[in-house]
């Protein structure tokens, strides 16, 4: 019994050091988040450890939360690290009974020369006659002011009208040909006053889908090209916003969650240098303002994860511009117009509503499915000329619904329709410009008085095959069937293309197709155009190759030809006619750095030829976008942590114009131009340099981005034109932009 009390005795000893032992070192547990410095977004993946015993770690969950279960008390040092991110700098924590640290905030700083990766489907697969760019390269393109619809002008085959203007003019066909659509559903307009700046707010901008040329049966009728632009989603993780101020305009936008499965963001901008000016002054000779041109635009988005496979989205966008002109007797355009005298009041808005349902209804079958309403207004008044008013109501549906038919077939229906309703007040002259007369004449032109209202409706319909005929060969046959009751005309265009793999990395792309495009509104209305047009018809041919390079280098080729035929001309007898045709062909080259450590850029070169020929008189012309020879180096470094340095210079050849050759006096005593050729003279060529220095100062959960673009830096002297003097015996140049700085700021929390 004694020897058994023995035993057990030592038994309860061993247990109290055992116990005893545990009670030294115990198990606390540690507590924290993992974010990013500048935006406050939690970081996931992000490995946290001690740096004394570092095989003691945790790994950040979604919301950047991290777990340590310590073994040892004392004190410890917390060190963070993750791709893409600088390691953060030693928290000494200190570890005893009977607590552990938690709530802990690390801030993890990104390392500025590494690409930022994001993961996503291409929207559309096909690669003939197609530029795939983020928003952010485009925005920040030296000489955009960080917008990155005005940086799209730097990439192969489209060029604009003047430094005034962004609205893209792509491979020979002018802007007004282009579509434009923003989150699968059309859009008003692009372009502030014109061309200045984009109604989008750019740091919404996620990418765009550019097809210069040649581009698939699911897209609209128009004989140009197709900018197909995705606004990013709203955060999901916190409440945040930015403020944007620049010389220009002011801007902010607000966004976050709402519920787990719902988000929105909302942004608006107004211009403000009406603000600071006097009320009234003098913008050129013989011009002044009443109100100095204004403009303001708003976005928002709202988000709901119906499921994890259904996703509602409802979305709103407008716009508005306005001035207020006098044109006195001093201005040369009324010594040559008599009728220009007196005050032009202009405005123009548009106010679009939509939603857009995309469902995964399984693994093989998705849908994506849209409505919106787009009215837009357009005012203006010229105390001699006239007055228009026109109010146009557009309702639109869409949908795209997308098959995987077996391994090697991947089926698209796409229908597009909607209802149009036009209401006019127009009393104004009927001469408009026009690219085959030159001579536009406001104060003999007859006169036309038109009040009506009238609607019009179309349906599309688009079938497209992906075809995977072997490995490395891809066909995509498609065509793209309309109807309009305005003309009650039914059109059937073939599109086929094809996507040929020889090798790794290297991709050879050939496109054709037949296309359409509905007159603009001016020379269809009754009493003004002519009722009975038809429509303008364009072929396409693309071919192309572009391989892949390491250290994300590639080259790309690209030559193009189009055909137009029934081009609108104006008609003595008609107004308008389809009497008119025209080509376009080139050639493009764009070599790319991808930015994989501290740089990145492009070289984008082209040469083509664009004319325009009028059936009738035997006439033909170089078009007013004819350019031959464009070239865009871009060029950006990120010299230091949170410094990056840019570059572009553009060069292209001068366009054409039509010089005014003699005079002669009219029966009313005026003085009237006899005009040369048609595009018989160019302007000389233009070259501009743009630079522009970026910082970023980072604070925890917010950050500030500084900007100084210098635009045209050399201060040379690009001409956009010739102004005559009353008479016509001599002409002065109209110069572009200057030298000239563009700063913003802009604040995200």
């Amino acid at each position: 019994m004694k020897s058994f009390c023995h035993y057990l005795f030592q038994i309860i000893l061993l247990l109290f050091a055992v116990a005893a032992a545990f009670a030294g070192t115990g198990e606390w547990t540690v507590q924290g988040k993992v974010f990013e410095k500048g935006t406050g977004r939690p970081l996931e993946g992000v490995t946290v450890y001690l740096a004394e015993r570092d095989t003691e770690s945790s790994i950040t969950e979604s919301d950047g939360g991290f777990t340590l279960s310590l073994k040892h008390s004392g004190e410890s040092t917390l060190i963070a690290a993750g791709v893409g991110f600088s390691k953060s700098k030693p928290l000494k924590i200190s570890v005893g009974q009977p607590t552990a640290p938690t709530g802990i905030a690390i801030y993890l700083e990104p390392i500025y020369s590494m690409t930022e990766v994001v993961v996503q489907a291409d929207r559309n697969q096909d690669r003939t006659a197609k530029t795939i760019i983020s928003g952010k390269e485009l925005a920040s393109v030296p000489g955009s002011a960080g917008d990155p619809l005005r940086g799209m002008q730097a990439l192969p085959g489209i060029t604009t009208s003047n430094d005034a203007s962004s609205a893209p003019a792509i491979r020979g066909s002018g802007p007004q040909d282009n579509a434009y659509y923003i989150d699968f559903m059309p859009v008003g307009y692009l372009f502030h006053m014109g061309g200045m700046e984009s109604v989008i707010n750019p740091d919404l901008v996620e990418d765009f889908n550019i097809y210069a040329s040649s581009f698939g049966p699911e897209y609209t009728d128009v004989t140009g090209g197709i900018v197909d632009v995705r606004l990013r989603n709203p955060r999901k993780d916190r409440l945040g916003g930015k403020v944007n101020l620049s010389l220009l305009e002011a801007d902010f936008l607000v966004e976050g969650p709402v519920t787990p499965t719902q988000s929105f963001y909302f942004g608006a901008r107004r211009s403000y240098i009406d603000l600071f000016l006097a009320k009234t002054g003098e913008l050129d000779s013989g011009v002044n303002y009443q109100q100095f041109p204004q403009f303001y635009d708003y976005q928002g988005k709202y988000i709901w994860d119906l499921t994890p496979d259904n996703s509602l989205t409802l979305q709103t966008s407008g716009a508005e511009d306005q001035m207020e002109l006098t044109f006195t007797d001093e201005a040369d355009m009324v010594k040559h117009d008599p009728i220009i005298a007196g005050d032009l009041n202009m405005k123009m808005d548009y106010h679009s509503q939509g939603v857009l349902l995309a469902s995964r209804i399984s693994s093989r079958l998705t849908n994506k499915f849209g409505l919106s309403h787009l009215q837009t207004l357009m005012e203006e008044f010229l105390t001699q000329i006239g007055h228009v008013n026109i109010v146009t109501d557009s309702y639109y549906l869409r949908d795209h619904l997308s098959t995987v038919v077996g391994d090697n077939h991947e089926f698209l229906v796409g229908v597009e329709g909607g209802e149009v309703r036009f209401k006019l007040d127009m009393d104004m002259t009927k001469v408009m410009p026009s690219d085959f007369n030159a001579d536009t004449d406001y104060t003999s032109s007859a006169r036309f008085i038109n009040n009506d209202s009238f609607a019009s409706h179309w349906w599309d319909l688009a079938l497209k095959d992906r075809w995977r005929v072997i490995d490395g060969w891809t066909l995509i046959v498609g065509g793209h069937g309309s109807y309009e009751s305005y003309f009650g005309r039914y059109r059937l265009e073939p599109r086929v293309s094809t996507e040929i793999v020889p090798v790794k990395d290297t991709l050879i792309t050939a496109g054709w197709g037949q296309y359409h495009q509905f007159p603009e509104g001016f020379q269809i209305i009754e009493g003004m155009g002519n009722r009975h047009l038809g429509y303008v018809n364009a072929e396409h041919y693309a071919l192309g190759v572009e391989q892949r390079f390491k250290e994300g280098w590639s080259v790309k080729i690209e030559g193009y030809y189009k055909n137009l035929d029934d081009v609108v001309t104006p008609n003595l007898v008609e107004n308008y006619s389809n009497d008119g045709s025209g080509t376009a062909y080139g050639s493009e080259l764009l070599i790319k750095k991808n930015r994989i450590h501290d740089w990145s850029g492009w070289l984008a070169a082209g040469y083509s030829k664009t004319k325009r020929r009028n059936e009738v008189t035997g006439e033909e012309f170089p078009y007013s976008y004819d350019q031959p020879v464009i070239i865009n180096l871009v060029y950006e470094w990120n010299f230091l942590p949170k410094w990056t340095v840019g570059a572009k210079w553009r060069y292209q050849s001068g366009a054409p114009f039509t010089p005014v050759n003699s005079t002669y006096t009219d029966s009313t005593g005026r003085i009237r131009p006899v005009y040369g050729e048609l595009g018989s003279e160019r302007l000389p060529d233009y070259h501009r340099l743009d630079l522009r220095i970026a910082r970023d100062f980072l604070f925890n959960t917010w950050k500030i981005k500084a900007y100084l673009d210098i635009i045209n830096a050399y201060d040379h002297k690009n001409i956009a034109g010739y102004e005559y003097n009353a008479d016509y015996t001599d002409r002065a140049p109209i110069t572009q932009l200057p030298l000239m700085p563009s700063i913003g700021i802009t604040a995200e929390f």
